[in-house]
């Protein structure tokens, strides 16, 4: 949680302390919000490490945001789970106002790991696991999170454990304060922004399936891919009904690692469909999935209007421009968000569609040549 780059206006040379913060020694400042209300330092107390966050001075004694601060320890105060940052207490510190004590957590935002693609599969699978575990925690006091993204995910440096942090944005069902839509703009899930629906769990489940997808894209993993596109289907009726089964499908995919026989399986039923397409295709060569670059996979409908159209080039010319547009629109329907369609991953497949095009209609009009 440390940020070397922003100093502490309470640390003078020689690491002496200003004395009102009484108890509290070593205090640093860690972090101020450029967007929000809120201050963090990092402080020793009883020769341990503990967070103060506070409000910035401008919004000290404004009554709403003392409310929203409030809100924020009395939800959080209540949770005990290992991959939550605990609230330990709340206190008046003469020079910061109210304030929320929080454990420390020595480690680094899941943000980092991302941007230096320090992942592997075995820690992507422990790292989705434990937030489905949290989140199941907090959704069963019917707790939303409301603001799930890399930066609020801490990674330990002991044991490359989770711990979820900031529950400012966060909603109980017996609060009434702060119901208007809140959260990080890229990872919040459409039914926030209308003021018509009701946000819940599937709300979290959303943003937790935007960061499944960038670990995918690192990744390469069509599995998690497939995870993501579940949770962030716009519908929330099409997503995954809660965590729980979301680890279900993360242990499935345990399961069928652990199983060398059904990878036998699998390669054989690879090979026999390979086969097939190496046989009954004019060029004699199969059609071949393109590889993942993102969270996006081929699509199944999209590869299928691709084989047909290679299986009619005997019956009849093929109308490239139809073809192009019936590709258009079924990719556009498996990949619905802006930010999908300008992924590498999708625009490469396009490539490779119209590349395929190209050869389906260059054989047609060879086939119908007089000789």
């Amino acid at each position: 949680m440390m940020d070397e780059k922003i100093t502490s206006g309470f640390v003078v040379e020689g690491n002496s302390i200003v004395d009102e913060f009484g108890t509290f020694s070593n205090v640093v400042e860690i972090y101020t919000s450029h967007s929000g209300v809120n201050r963090l330092f990092q402080a020793k107390r009883h020769g341990k490490m503990c967070v103060i966050k506070t409000l910035q001075s401008g919004y000290r004694g404004d009554s709403f945001s003392e409310l929203l601060l409030k809100k924020e320890f009395a939800i959080g105060y209540q949770l005990t789970h290992p991959h939550i940052c605990r609230i330990e207490g709340w206190e008046q510190i003469s020079g910061l106002g109210n304030c929320i004590i929080m454990e420390y957590v020595d480690g680094v935002s899941l943000r980092e790991y991302l941007e230096q693609k320090r992942i592997s599969d075995s820690l992507a699978i422990k790292w989705i696991t434990e937030l489905c575990d949290a989140l199941k925690y907090l959704h069963s006091k019917q707790i939303i999170h409301r603001d799930l993204k890399p930066e609020n995910i801490l990674i330990t440096h002991n044991g490359n454990n989770i711990k979820l942090i900031d529950f400012s944005l966060s909603d109980q069902d017996d609060f009434d304060v702060l119901k208007a839509p809140a959260g990080t703009r890229y990872y919040l899930a459409p039914e926030m922004l209308d003021d018509t629906q009701t946000a819940d769990l599937r709300s979290d489940i959303y943003s937790l399936g935007i960061i499944i997808g960038e670990i995918a894209t690192i990744l390469n993993n069509k599995k998690l891919a497939s995870i993501s596109r579940k949770c962030t289907q716009v519908s929330p009726d099409d997503r995954y009904g809660s965590v729980v089964e979301i680890m279900d499908a993360l242990n499935h995919r345990a399961t069928i690692t652990r199983s060398p026989w059904i990878w036998t399986m699998i390669a054989m039923l690879f090979l026999a469909v390979g086969g097939y397409f190496y046989y009954s295709t004019p060029t004699q060569t199969a059609i071949k999935q393109m590889p993942v670059y993102s969270n996006l996979s081929f699509d199944e409908a999209t590869f299928n209007l691709l084989k047909e159209a290679k299986m009619q080039q005997k019956q009849h010319p093929v109308d490239s421009v139809q073809l192009i547009s019936e590709l258009k629109k079924s990719m556009e329907a498996a990949y619905p968000l802006r930010a999908q369609q300008e992924t590498v991953a999708y625009k490469h497949q396009w490539e490779y569609l119209l590349q395929q095009v190209a050869a389906i209609y260059s054989s047609t009009i060879s086939s119908n040549t007089p000789q």
